[in-house]
């Protein structure tokens, strides 16, 4: 995954990219400063709503509007803030991939088969995110329903 919308600072996207086997769902996240779900300020969106990556609907409301209430920060915070560096989830016995494995001891063995095995085809695949090269996309403009200066994505460096 790259980018999806226009609703991070400079329409940046969210770079990550995954392997999974039967078991395991492992997820490398290349920006985890990013916001995966777009920027919770509406500003920064084209679509001018927050965390616009996420569609309106009575679900998102649901969340944003009981953010801080017992039973939904949880849920909040899985739909919407910020993902750490690496992802695994183990997905017979957790369908919604809900628990992140990573970090914990009894799962580093998979943790780092699987992260080289992604980082293995990254690099064959030539990957710009791993051969260590701008990654162009990062900076094309984003043409969506606000197509004015402010959208525009920030120049190269």
């Amino acid at each position: 995954m790259e980018r999806h919308d226009g609703c991070r600072k400079g329409g940046k996207g969210y770079p990550c990219r995954a392997i999974r086997t039967r078991e395991y769902l492992y997820i490398r996240n290349f920006e985890p400063a990013r916001w995966p779900a777009g920027n919770p300020d509406r500003e920064f969106c084209a679509r001018y709503i927050p965390f616009g990556e996420v569609d309106s609907s009575p679900t998102k409301s649901l969340l944003m509007d009981n953010k801080d209430k017992p039973g939904f920060k949880r849920f909040h915070d899985l739909a919407f803030a910020k993902r750490p560096a690496e992802e695994l989830y183990h997905v017979t016995k957790d369908p919604g991939q809900i628990g992140n494995l990573a970090g914990k001891p009894k799962y580093a063995g998979i943790q780092k088969k699987l992260a080289a095995r992604l980082q293995e085809h990254l690099v064959r695949t030539k990957d710009p995110r791993v051969l260590g090269l701008d990654a162009p996309w990062d900076y094309y403009p984003y043409y969506g329903a606000r197509r004015n200066k402010k959208w525009q994505v920030d120049p190269k460096p």
